[in-house]
């Protein structure tokens, strides 16, 4: 059976995940919520999670092999100053950043 989406679809770079398509992105909202989501990256541009801003406090989500992991179990609340500077993946997928 021919898997159409696997040709098509695959990383904008090398060696990172694929990303969700923008209009999907658009419609995405948090589960907690119902609010819409923003985009965070890493230092290198890959798409790490998607932030609601309309929790309290702000919501992460994790996005995981280019799926993101919309559960309300999942969101990783934030602090006012923002996720981690360290960019850190761990972090993102709600494990604390430094044991």
């Amino acid at each position: 059976m021919s898997r159409p989406e696997a040709s098509r679809g695959g990383a904008a770079r090398r060696g990172a995940p694929p990303e969700p398509p923008a209009w999907l992105r658009e419609v995405l909202r948090c589960p907690a919520t119902g609010g819409p989501l923003e985009d965070r990256r890493d230092a290198d541009g890959r798409l790490v999670g998607l932030l609601s801003t309309s929790a309290e406090p702000p919501l992460l989500y994790p996005v995981v092999d280019g799926v993101p992991v919309l559960l309300v179990d999942e969101g990783v609340p934030q602090t006012s100053s923002g996720p981690s500077p360290e960019g850190s993946s761990s972090s993102v997928r709600g494990e604390p950043a430094g044991g």
